[in-house]
């Protein structure tokens, strides 16, 4: 059956077109721009470079100075986005497990109540965050932006891992329970096997947003050396002056690792957030 055409959906088609067109175009630019010499950079005379070169790569790695040290900054937010992607995709599960596989009052009001949290800016967040890390002696310590991230998207994936759960037919783990497995042995050798991409989305996200992330990082790292990426490119701009060829290359290496975990998943955020958050 053939959907009817109608001036609504036409102007939808033609919004989400023009959206992706300017996303892309930006992705593009940049991406064509950090090839580009100073001089062509400044002059935004073409779109494509005209003497394409690999120097702001080259001087992207190789400035080592006590204010700038991109390799080290990669290698820490690249220790913080997995540890915080791994604590995130453990709590969620169990705890996504517990309300696909229990029945008690208010399961569905607590449920999506996880969502209700991200309503409010984490901006307010910024003060008693600093004020805990702070009594705890973590500030400046990896441990505490892991914590936080961890805490941020731990939610929103126990949300979705529970419409993945849902779908795991309950007469398997019944069938381990008869063969002498615990809730957990079952957890982890029948429910999570099945579930596999949506934890791997759940890891996707959880890495996605720890990477991105700027304002907790900002207040929590102090040192030079303990830097994250996001305060690294922060870095290449100044009052008087931009580093702009080693900002845009900057730019491109933290958006790489961003589309090639995305894309892959992206099908796996459209299942989670069709199949609904809970399904009995």
């Amino acid at each position: 059956m053939n959907k009817r055409v109608t001036p609504g959906s036409v102007a939808r088609a033609v919004l989400v077109f023009l959206v992706v067109l300017v996303a892309s175009g930006l992705f593009v630019y940049i991406l064509v721009s950090s090839f580009k010499p100073l001089k062509e950079i400044m002059a935004r005379a073409r779109f494509f470079p005209q003497e394409p070169t690999l120097d702001n790569f080259r001087k992207l790695f190789q400035t080592i100075t006590s204010n700038k040290n991109f390799p080290r900054y990669l290698g820490n937010s690249i220790l913080v986005s997995v540890c915080s992607a791994a604590a995130s995709c453990v709590i969620s599960s169990l705890a996504a497990y517990g309300f696909s596989r229990h029945v008690y009052f208010g399961k569905n009001a607590l449920l999506n109540s996880m969502l209700f949290l991200y309503v409010f800016p984490t901006i307010i967040l910024q003060v008693p965050l600093y004020k805990s890390f702070s009594a705890l002696g973590l500030v400046d310590n990896y441990l505490s932006l892991i914590i936080s991230y961890a805490g941020l998207t731990t939610p929103f994936c126990t949300w979705i891992l529970v419409s993945f759960f849902n779908r795991v037919p309950r007469a398997l783990e019944e069938a381990s329970y008869v063969d002498g497995a615990t809730k957990f042995q079952a957890l982890i050798h029948i429910v999570i096997p099945v579930a596999v991409p949506g934890l791997i989305m759940v890891l996707a996200y959880s890495f996605i947003t720890a990477w991105g992330e700027y304002m907790f990082a900002s207040i929590l790292i102090r040192s030079n050396l303990n830097r994250t990426v996001t305060q690294a490119l922060v870095d290449f701009t100044a009052d008087q002056y931009v580093e702009w060829g080693m900002l845009l290359a900057g730019s491109v290496v933290v958006l790489v690792p961003v589309l090639a975990m995305f894309l892959p998943v992206a099908k796996n955020f459209i299942k989670g957030f069709t199949a609904g958050a809970v399904k009995e």
